[in-house]
């Protein structure tokens, strides 16, 4: 399948996605996951750091594999003409209905396309950019770079901002050592914590506190959730002088509920005491 032409890579580009199979867990219930990274600063001799692009992210879906995902500045985001196709409305000729925007017009329920939420550091910062088919997003003079964007289950930006907003000691994505990123899902998906520690700690820093905004609740499939990873280099470029060499990734880790049962609680609180209203009456004109 020919990328569409928002997309510019060279032949000798380098891109994955993976999903951990191994296990499925119910997002209903927090999940933690993390994972090591080394990205070693002397890491193209044709191309100094400033210049180089490179761009990974870290995903839940629940979807078991990936389906025809996009390199570049979508860093493996499912393509949504191909996962929503089945999703869109026809007319009976048939032909896709368009907007005046030429962009398809899909139902709600193909907008999900698995993810439920997406972490991505990318050097270049053009993963926020705005997309095909509606994609909601910024312009080039909103992107940055070194940054990490966030984006929700249909697509929306969460956090778009340079590293060095969130940490005066991580502010690039180069590293000689092994640093740690972790990732918590917490409260039914209403909030993500994104934490890191550097090789020489075993302490987390707090990197940021991202508000979703919304509750999993609504979804589907939600007990059956994968962590995900997805890699490119280049991610904007004719030329392979811009593309990264190495890149290093090791241990990763995912903790959370395996299983489809969600446990329920009423919490029942004591009735508050009131303070009976009594009367009183006024007496003026008293002298001692």
């Amino acid at each position: 399948m020919a990328f569409p032409t928002d997309i510019r890579l060279p032949a000798g580009s380098k891109y994955y996605t993976l999903i951990t199979t191994n296990k499925k867990f119910n997002s209903n219930y927090d999940i933690v996951w993390s994972f090591e990274y080394k990205l070693p600063s002397i890491n193209n001799i044709e191309a100094p750091l400033s210049s180089y692009q490179v761009g990974f992210a870290t995903f839940l879906t629940n979807l078991a594999y990936p389906l025809c995902c996009l390199p570049g500045q979508y860093i493996g985001d499912q393509d949504p003409e191909y996962i929503l196709s089945a999703h869109a409305l026809y007319t009976e000729v048939p032909e896709v209905l368009k907007t005046e925007g030429d962009s398809s017009i899909l139902l709600e329920g193909g907008i999900l396309s698995g993810m439920l939420v997406k972490v991505a550091f990318d050097s270049t910062g053009l993963y926020a950019l705005t997309g095909r088919d509606d994609r909601p997003g910024v312009n080039d003079k909103q992107t940055h770079r070194n940054a990490m964007v966030v984006r929700d289950y249909v697509h929306n930006l969460k956090g778009n901002a340079p590293l060095s907003t969130f940490s005066s000691t991580f502010t690039n994505l180069s590293t000689d050592t092994y640093r740690t990123l972790r990732f918590r899902y917490v409260n039914s998906g209403e909030k993500l914590h994104i934490d890191y520690r550097e090789a020489d700690t075993t302490t987390y820093t707090l990197l940021t506190t991202i508000d979703l905004g919304y509750r999993t609740a609504r979804l589907t499939n939600l007990s059956s959730v994968y962590c995900g990873f997805a890699y490119s280099t280049p991610i904007s470029a004719a030329s392979t002088t811009l593309a990264a060499s190495s890149f290093y990734l090791r241990n990763f880790n995912i903790e959370g509920y395996e299983g489809e049962d969600v446990t329920t609680e009423t919490v029942v609180t004591p009735s508050l005491s009131v303070n009976p209203n009594t009367a009183y009456t006024t007496v003026a004109s008293i002298t001692a």
